[in-house]
């Protein structure tokens, strides 16, 4: 694991971009999906949430830009194998920009959350929201064109791609949803109606379930692509990553299912001893969720920066095979 004055700013970066995109992207998922219809009738509630909701999505959304710019740099200072001082020229920017799959891709994105913030300055129209909601999901999405997917040829590439791409999405509308969801049950105009807090938290574990099988799915897609087998898994610096992500994600269904199954029932007793103390274990669950995912996506920083398992079993089998 490369921890070098070159590896560890790249590893941070990429960190800080997936987490701002995923917060950003898994509010706005929320907003449009499940406090819109839950505060529909409820204008006082709609406000408070509302104001509070938006300015973590604004800062989640500065920070991806800011991070993406950096982790731009920090890529054109490694394609050319300079030091990065050296790199910062209109020549080796211009080229990576212009003649590297990455370089389009960040000038895409950067359109995207361009798309993003004019939905969010305008989303009191239907319109607008729906509109911010489809660059949000390609915001997430596109991080699938920045990583390992995006090497993959052929039509398995396109399986990887597409695989990771609702991997990206999903993730970040259970992780950056938990942020809201919290957001939402902290609002005390949200809080004076038990009624909005179940049928929020109700909205939000069918989404979660959807985010998880989808998780699930796409992530047995990536796994048999990058690591190919259980050898790779448990040989490999990447597979005890990867270990490590799926250890720290099975934590975060526990979690998950005591919200739902446990927590969430107690809020049918409208405004009862037992749904405020409900309330406040699911408001800690949730927070512990986050931290765990927010754990999951440094995680996904690193593994992004690591040979996959695979390649490194066929370098192995290909050195084993001279030697005989």
């Amino acid at each position: 694991m490369d921890w070098s004055a070159a590896g560890a700013p790249l590893i941070a970066t990429r960190a800080v971009h997936f987490a701002a995109t995923a917060l950003a992207v898994g509010s706005v998922i929320f907003g449009r999906l499940i406090a819109v219809p839950v505060l529909l009738d409820h204008t006082a509630a709609t406000i408070a949430f509302r104001s509070r909701t938006r300015r973590h999505i604004w800062a989640s959304l500065t920070l991806v830009v800011i991070s993406g710019a950096i982790w731009l740099l920090l890529q054109a200072a490694s394609m050319s194998g300079m030091p990065l001082i050296d790199a910062l020229t209109a020549d080796i920017l211009s080229t990576v920009i212009n003649e590297t799959q990455f370089g389009e891709m960040t000038i895409i994105r950067a359109g995207l959350a361009i798309w993003l913030a004019a939905c969010l300055i305008s989303d009191r129209a239907v319109a607008a929201q729906w509109l911010g909601l489809a660059a949000a999901i390609g915001l997430a999405g596109s991080l699938a064109w920045t990583g390992h997917a995006a090497s993959t040829v052929g039509p398995i590439g396109y399986l990887h791609l597409a695989a990771d791409a609702l991997h990206t999405v999903a993730a970040a509308a259970w992780i950056g949803g938990l942020v809201s969801l919290i957001t939402f049950l902290a609002t005390p105009k949200v809080r004076e109606s038990m009624s909005l807090v179940r049928d929020a938290t109700e909205r939000f574990s069918i989404l979660g379930i959807v985010s998880v099988a989808t998780i699930l799915l796409s992530g047995v897609v990536n796994a048999a692509i990058l690591v190919g087998s259980l050898h790779g898994l448990v040989a490999t610096e990447y597979g005890r990553l990867l270990m490590l992500k799926i250890a720290i994600f099975v934590t975060m269904l526990v979690f998950a299912a005591i919200n739902r199954f446990r927590l969430t029932p107690q809020f049918a007793a409208i405004e009862s001893e037992h749904s405020s103390v409900a309330l406040r274990h699911l408001i800690r669950n949730s927070a512990i969720e986050t931290i765990l995912g927010l754990g999951i996506i440094v995680i996904v920083g690193l593994l992004g920066t690591l040979h996959p398992a695979i390649h490194l079993q066929d370098v192995s089998n290909l050195l084993l095979t001279r030697q005989h």
